[in-house]
């Protein structure tokens, strides 16, 4: 058993199908396969109930989930305190973005590795929820996160605005033509939808602003392609899969043809946070206090807080 093969074994964890974990992890999906194979004939178990739904964790495969994410953060630590026993004279902060949320604050984000003096910022994508995990577990030192459910509430955090979603329909709906999409408009419509996991609150939020008299069965379309996202839901849209969320400013410019983006009425804000771990440390501070300045910028699809009907 060695870390790769752990990694690996989370990430199909995380995935629950193979295919959508080796493209995580730009392999190929026989690859990743036996992989997961050698690793369970190490430890005489079965990690994975393969079905044509995808992988579910087995009783031992749980286990060695909780473990795995241990020793992983672990691991993860000692090369962070190595890094930063370096003689540069900087001290090193990790945060972790979650989807969607680099298309916002993408400007800062480049920024943000040089615009504080004295720390070293490195930033990686993780999708959804995860990101609360990263920092959680000690993976990583802050996040950005969309709204968070309550479970994940007993992290420090700040919300640093709301950002403002619209619908994407596509280009022959009746609606198309209208300027603002009226939210009872959609009541029947098909929704396509990012997973419920690892997203559960801009999930949440989401569906119960657009239909508020709740999903009929099979009404919401679930696109499970994480890797391609918020790309793939667009497609799916332009392909006729019905309509979906998007963030206003940015849905519109991704090359995707065949739809359209519309305002809502009433209009749908998400919150996005910034997330740590308590006690902060004096770098982390100044990172958050960064990111909190530099959502003002023009450039920035973020506004300040706000907390409208949905």
């Amino acid at each position: 058993m060695d870390l790769r093969q752990l990694r690996y074994f989370l990430t199909v964890a995380e995935e629950r199908r193979f295919s959508a974990a080796a493209r995580r992890l730009h392999i190929a999906a026989p690859s990743l396969s036996q992989q997961i194979r050698a690793l369970e004939r190490d430890l005489r178990v079965t990690l994975f109930d393969r079905t044509p739904r995808g992988a579910e964790l087995t009783p031992a495969g749980h286990v060695l989930a909780e473990r795995a994410r241990v020793i992983l953060a672990e691991v993860d630590r000692a090369r962070e305190d190595v890094r930063s026993a370096r003689p540069s004279g900087q001290e090193q902060v990790t945060l972790r973005v979650c989807t969607m949320a680099d298309r916002v604050l993408g400007g800062p984000l480049r920024a943000v590795g040089l615009a504080i003096p004295g720390v070293e910022v490195f930033v990686t994508s993780s999708p959804g929820d995860d990101a609360v995990e990263a920092v959680r577990q000690g993976r990583a030192d802050a996040a950005v996160v969309w709204s968070r459910p309550q479970e994940h509430r007993d992290l420090d955090g700040v919300v640093l605005g709301s950002v403002l979603f619209g619908v994407v329909l596509p280009l022959g709906h009746p609606l198309a033509d209208r300027a603002q999409i009226l939210v009872a408009s959609l009541g029947h419509e098909p929704l396509v939808m990012f997973p419920w996991s690892p997203f559960a609150g801009i999930w949440q939020r989401t569906v119960d602003h657009l239909l508020p008299r709740g999903a009929r069965p099979g009404q919401v379309v679930v696109e499970s392609d994480l890797i391609n996202s918020p790309e793939a839901m667009v497609r799916a849209v332009a392909a006729g899969s019905g309509v979906a969320p998007g963030i206003l400013g940015v849905a519109e410019h991704m090359d995707v043809s065949g739809i359209v983006v519309r305002p809502l009425d009433p209009p749908l804000f998400v919150d996005l946070e910034v997330v740590w771990r308590r006690p902060a440390r004096p770098a982390v501070r100044r990172l958050v206090d960064f990111l909190v300045e530099a959502v003002d910028a023009p450039e920035v699809l973020v506004s300040a807080p706000r907390r409208l009907g949905g």
